[in-house]
């Protein structure tokens, strides 16, 4: 089934975000806790300053909604190549961000839409990047909605982003990694009437390069 590009598109955005730890220490003999891993939260926006340009892939799996992992966590880029995706939308996007302060960082995300009749639409969005609370956050303003993400900071310069919104379902989950010039993102999204107990329907891909 397909989707409304411009509704779709509307829900993503980039972000930043840590992970939480629990506290189960308390329980614990001195010997057995384990060595909790410390975090410096600043500069974490920091390989994003700069203008990155490239394209923003939506894909659906044409073998639709079905008993599997729900909600995958272990995701790479090679999914992507799976032969029953089928590539629905192409967005052409531009990200500029300039970090402020060390916990702080301003953004622009300018997105070309090419329609079915070959015109095309510009959808400009403002974005803020912030630690809070030790808490990576961001903040994406678009024309008729605030999106918001929160996740954790992963490995290899690579942070996972999500968010869950029930009515109207909106979940998303992707990793996104910086690295010497280029930026990508591989992830999937539950919405409208899709079961969040199945396997994905919808998944997209971006692949940046870092031009500014």
């Amino acid at each position: 089934m397909k989707i409304k590009i411009s509704e779709l598109f509307l829900i993503f955005s980039i972000a930043l975000i840590i992970g939480c730890t629990s506290d189960d220490s308390k329980q614990r003999k001195p010997s057995e806790v384990q060595v909790e891993k410390v975090i410096d939260y600043s500069n974490i926006f920091k390989p994003l300053d700069g203008t990155w340009e490239g394209e923003f892939k939506i894909y659906i799996d044409t073998l639709g909604q079905r008993k599997g992992t729900p909600q995958p966590k272990e995701i790479d880029y090679n999914l992507i190549s799976k032969p029953s995706f089928k590539l629905q939308s192409i967005i052409k996007a531009k990200h500029i961000y300039k970090s402020v302060t060390p916990f702080y960082q301003e953004g622009e995300i300018i997105d070309v839409i090419t329609n079915s009749d070959g015109t095309e639409d510009t959808i400009k969005s403002n974005a803020r990047n912030l630690v809070e609370d030790k808490k990576l956050k961001c903040f994406v303003y678009k024309p008729n909605e605030t999106v918001v993400h929160e996740g954790e900071f992963l490995r290899n310069n690579t942070i996972v982003w999500h968010r869950s919104l029930k009515n109207p379902l909106k979940i998303e989950y992707f990793k996104e990694t910086v690295n010497d010039g280029y930026y990508k993102i591989i992830g999937w999204g539950y919405y409208g009437k899709d079961d969040p107990n199945l396997t994905p329907r919808i998944w997209f891909y971006a692949d940046y390069i870092k031009t500014k």
